[in-house]
């Protein structure tokens, strides 16, 4: 009843402004007929340049009047009342510029030329909003956070996906083993499917229904869509519920009027990659706004068959020999992606903003490495949809997506050489409001949301259908008693399907004393939810020949199952954490200092024998079942009779977690940037299950460094690398050590003018042959080149 009355509280607050918005649009279009109308026009060029800037958004300030730049930088505004009005002048990467005080005569027309300057973001000012759900300075969050901007992101966006972006940032846990198959995590225990970080794009969840996990190839635009990268690191629960145990990765796309214009780009390179990808964005007046992107990705894989001994590397085993060895193939052929994705925006004359959005992004021949072996993917579809409202205080969203495997391209098993379908729906509601008192001294937010699940595995994953909901709600108090100190206090309470309400705290405080330099600390709890798939799989996940010790007929296998556990718990994590971030030398240092000290309990190991007791110890020959259990403490019998081994999950161990994480970016010029960063992660072992491997599955050490030049005249280069230390992987089936690895990218673009641009981008520069995952494929050198056409 709480719950319901607070989104009833949001009800009448959102149908006020909108409201209000109405009566403004009605005022205004009754001044329209009452008197005549006049015409603002003029040109717009770059100050430094002169050039001619195109697609500049122009706004009459408090109205829904405005136009655009056309490619000779010339704009009309047309129908505007007679009145003096506010011009509001705005162009990605420019400073936006007001001009007050313009008179509109009727039947005249008003020659208003502007210049715009390009915007220089000085280290200080740079704002983030996924830290606490609010706008605020990177120096002045509670946790630890990077951020990549547009101008980074524009460079690097050649890369296939987002991941690349963040690979050699401090703290990032990033390793990958196919052109599209990553795991993104942060601070330990990274996996082969991992879901520690929780992703969204927009306000949406990019995780999938049955695994929870990310998925790269969901996402239905290229990278050029994107504005904005923010990575949040540490336990993140207290804003987001569940699966943001480790971090939070928020990823903001470009609104309509930030990409007037169409826009496409031809991209081509190694692994025989070919990508087109085609935008175009406009102003339809009276406040719309539309985006529409299509593309198209192809590209070979590194991916090699393990039908028959050796393999890529040495040590490549799993606890069963004969498992090892896959039955089937990768299907010939190139990965396939295909994607578009439609957005429009209603602008009210306030600044309120309704989005209608939608897409759907079809992933064809992709190979991705998991627990239970390598799956070969021949096709998923995901499509997805979203509505939401935003306001100065307000924001409403609810959005669906799907993922759908059809019959005709299963997901194949290489282990087992079984299928796989899918057929799950998620749905989410969502709404938040936050207001200031006393001066922005003190302001409150408080929010909740809806997760309705469907998981339809077809009997090929899962047995029936898992119908589950994920409610939670949350509250934040942020008191500032000096402009140098401020106090944050946020808890939120989450109950799902399965398990009883869980509270997830977080307290901090911010010191801010000098300019520019902040002291924080810290207390957060976080917990993970088992996925649907930990509580219910079912599949086979190959077969060994027992028939040595009688338990099947020679020339016959003993199967071997992976089946989920419904006694499983979630995983809890409580985190201290002390940082430091400062500017020195007149703006051109940016130093942060972040140390961490996390204990974590009730694990959800890998998949082990022996620890579901659904399936107890049964089915060995009489005489041997000591030596037989000792060997084999997963065999059993199955309801059905059959003779198996079951390898399940279960809740075991205790962690001591603790790191440090230091990072610089220098400029040394108004042109070259340094940057450079060490991670520094180490843990204790306080408890683990019998048989389980209790690994973070990263590095004690690594490094990330770049170093960047920007031209004034268009031409920018960056050469950025990352080293890591030598590692123990455990994950599921596969086991082993991953060598010492040195990375090494490099990312060019030259601006011939304002229509045309050219990049380059060259990943592993060096062609080092590297594993980053146990199990995964060799990664190699993947040179990208492209051209990009503005219309």
């Amino acid at each position: 009843m709480r719950i319901l009355y607070n989104f009833q509280i949001l009800n009448v607050v959102f149908n006020k402004q909108l409201l209000s918005s109405i009566v403004i649009i009605l005022l205004l279009s009754c001044q329209l007929f009452a008197q005549g109308n006049g015409t603002i026009n003029g040109h717009i060029t770059d100050e430094s340049t002169g050039e001619a800037l195109i697609r500049v958004n122009v706004l009459i300030s408090g109205t829904t009047i405005g136009a655009a730049a056309d490619l000779d930088g010339n704009y009309t505004i047309t129908k505007v009342p007679a009145g003096t009005y506010t011009l509001v002048f705005s162009l990605i990467s420019y400073q936006t510029i007001t001009r007050s005080d313009v008179v509109v005569t009727a039947d005249q027309t008003v020659q208003l030329d502007v210049e715009l300057s390009v915007e220089v973001i000085e280290l200080g000012s740079v704002t983030v909003y996924a830290a606490s759900r609010k706008d605020e300075k990177i120096t002045e969050t509670p946790t630890a956070v990077t951020v990549i901007g547009l101008d980074e992101i524009k460079l690097k966006s050649n890369s296939i996906d987002v991941p690349k972006l963040l690979e050699s940032q401090p703290g990032v846990d990033l390793v990958q083993s196919g052109v599209d198959d990553y795991n993104l995590n942060t601070r330990g225990f990274n996996s082969s499917v991992t879901r520690r970080v929780l992703v969204i794009i927009d306000g949406r969840d990019l995780g999938a229904a049955f695994l929870g996990q990310q998925e790269w190839g969901a996402i239905s635009f290229p990278l050029e869509d994107v504005s904005n990268v923010e990575f949040v690191r540490g336990p993140g629960s207290a804003l987001y519920g569940t699966n943001a145990f480790n971090g939070v990765l928020s990823i903001t796309t470009l609104s309509p009027q930030q990409a007037l214009g169409t826009k496409i780009k031809l991209s081509g390179g190694e692994l025989d990659m070919f990508r087109i990808d085609i935008r175009n964005a406009g102003l339809l007046g009276a406040g719309f706004s539309y985006k529409i992107n299509v593309g198209y990705l192809q590209s070979k894989n590194w991916n090699e068959n393990r039908v028959i001994r050796p393999f890529e590397y040495l040590g490549l085993s799993s606890s069963f020999e004969d498992t090892t060895v896959e039955k089937r193939s990768i299907v010939d052929g190139s990965l396939k992606r295909k994607y578009g994705s439609a957005r429009l925006d209603y602008q009210f004359a306030n600044g309120s903003l309704i989005t209608a959005e939608g897409g759907i992004s079809i992933l064809e021949n992709n190979v991705l490495t998991t627990g239970i072996g390598r799956l070969n993917v021949l096709e998923g579809s995901r499509p997805w949809g979203k509505l939401s409202y935003s306001s100065e205080n307000l924001y409403i969203s609810a959005w669906g997506q799907a993922r759908t495997t059809p019959d005709s391209n299963p997901i194949y098993s290489l282990s087992s050489g079984g299928i796989l379908l899918e057929n799950s729906t998620l749905y989410q509601i969502e709404a938040q409001y936050n207001y200031s008192f006393f001066q922005e001294k003190l302001r409150f937010i408080v929010g909740g949301s809806q997760k309705i699940g469907h998981v339809d595995m077809k009997e090929t994953a899962m047995v029936g259908i898992r119908d589950y909901t994920i409610t939670g709600g949350y509250a934040q108090l942020e008191y500032k008693p000096i402009n140098q100190l401020k106090f944050v206090v946020t808890g939120r309470v989450d109950r799902t399907t399965y398990e009883e309400a869980r509270f997830s705290p977080r307290v901090a405080a911010v010191w801010s004393f000098l300019p520019n330099h902040t002291l924080r600390v810290s207390f957060n709890k976080a917990f993970l939810y088992p996925s649907i798939s930990e509580y219910f799989l079912r599949v086979v996940a190959g077969g060994v020949d027992l028939s040595s010790l009688g338990i099947n007929a020679p020339g016959e296998q003993t199967s071997i199952f992976a089946m989920g556990n419904t006694e499983l718990v979630p995983e809890r994590i409580e985190g201290y954490e002390v940082g430091y971030k400062g500017i020195f030398l007149d703006n051109k240092l940016f130093i942060t200092l972040d140390g961490y000290y996390n204990k974590v309990n009730d694990f959800i190991t890998d998949l082990l024998q022996g620890v579901n007791p659904e399936f107890p110890f049964n089915g060995a020959p009489a005489g041997l079942s000591e030596v037989v259990k000792e060997q084999l403490p997963g065999l059993t019998i199955l309801p059905d009779g059959e003779t198996a081994i079951v390898v399940s999950y279960t809740n075991a161990g205790r962690v001591n977690e603790r790191g440090l994480e230091f990072s610089f970016n220098y400029y040394l010029t108004d042109e070259f940037l340094l940057s450079g960063n060490w991670s520094y992660f180490d843990f204790e072992v306080k408890e683990q299950q019998e048989g389980d491997k209790l690994l973070p599955n990263n590095p004690k050490h690594k490094f990330g460094y770049s170093i960047r030049y920007t031209n004034p005249n268009g031409f920018d280069i960056e050469l950025s690398g990352r080293s890591v230390q030598s590692f123990d992987w455990a994950a599921g089936v596969f086991a082993g050590r991953i060598p010492e690895y040195h990375l090494f990218n490099l990312s060019a673009g030259y601006q011939i003018s304002q229509r045309y641009r050219v990049g380059l981008t060259v990943t592993n520069l060096f062609d080092r042959q590297a594993y980053q995952i146990f199990g995964g494929s060799i990664v190699g050198r993947q040179l990208i080149a492209s051209i990009t056409v503005t219309l």
